[in-house]
């Protein structure tokens, strides 16, 4: 409790020294859109994601902290500070447990590099790459981007494959696991007014587990985005919707993944 008071303090004193010009407001969460930054300007995100609900004890908050910065004209950058609060089942619901606490912090790089404009081309396409490095983990992501815009109506898919190593010691030795994942996102918003959209974000989340295709995770939820001259606010509800593929609590996958997801995500213009 303590924490979140302390993140609503932040949020009021961004809201505070905020004085500049309107931001390069995302109206989705999960789904990344191809604009960028103009050479110069700058952001800060602010990130929090809670999801709940697998098949045992399970409740996770992540937070992260965005400084992004326009590098030219289709190229940006960005720096985030990550952390992640874990409360589970010390056994993961095979026996009786007790409830175990966990925490970890990573930083990460992106780059993001827009090939062709939502508005002026056919399509909107960029690449998206982002690293991340933490005390026992490190992951590498690529995304392609896509989007559209048509009068009030906006539309972005992403295509996303993901590695990540995390490193485990136990009684002296050393182990290193690695997890292969790709996901298929897609977001449609209606554009309501200049600050108010209101939207749908569909997540397919695939995991490969050494060399076989484990499961593949169907979410979706709706989302909503508001922005003024000196801040934007989109919030997202994620529901796991179905297992495509390796359900493993009813027509779920709930030992690997959670049955809701919430994001909010705060910008404010340097």
């Amino acid at each position: 409790m303590n924490t979140q008071l302390r993140f609503l303090f932040y949020i009021l004193i961004f809201f505070t020294i905020s004085e500049t010009l309107l931001g390069n407001e995302r109206r989705f969460t999960y789904v990344y859109e191809t604009l960028t930054l103009p050479p110069g300007a700058r952001e800060i995100e602010i990130w929090n994601t809670y999801r709940s609900n697998r098949d045992y004890f399970y409740r996770r908050m992540d937070q992260r902290i965005e400084y992004e910065f326009g590098v030219t004209d289709n190229l940006m950058s960005a720096l985030y500070l990550n952390a992640s609060w874990i409360s589970r089942d010390s056994n993961g619901g095979l026996d009786e447990g007790d409830a175990v606490t966990s925490q970890s912090i990573s930083i990460s790089s992106e780059w993001k590099y827009k090939l062709m404009d939502r508005t002026a081309d056919f399509i909107g396409m960029a690449l998206y790459g982002e690293g991340t490095l933490g005390l026992n983990e490190a992951e590498l992501e690529a995304k392609l981007l896509f989007d559209k815009q048509v009068n009030n109506f906006l539309f972005a898919f992403n295509g996303v494959i993901e590695q990540e190593w995390e490193t485990e010691f136990e009684e002296g030795e050393t182990e290193v696991e690695k997890e292969l994942a790709f996901e298929f996102d897609f977001g449609a918003a209606v554009l309501l007014s200049n600050s108010l959209a209101l939207g749908l974000e569909v997540r397919n989340h695939n995991e490969v587990v050494e060399g076989e295709w484990d499961f593949s995770a169907l979410f979706a939820g709706p989302v909503i985005s508001y922005s003024t001259e000196y801040w934007w606010a989109t919030l997202t509800f994620m529901p796991q919707i179905k297992a495509l593929k390796g359900a493993d609590s009813g027509n779920l996958v709930l030992r690997d993944h959670e049955k809701f997801e919430t994001r909010l995500l705060f910008s404010f213009h340097l």
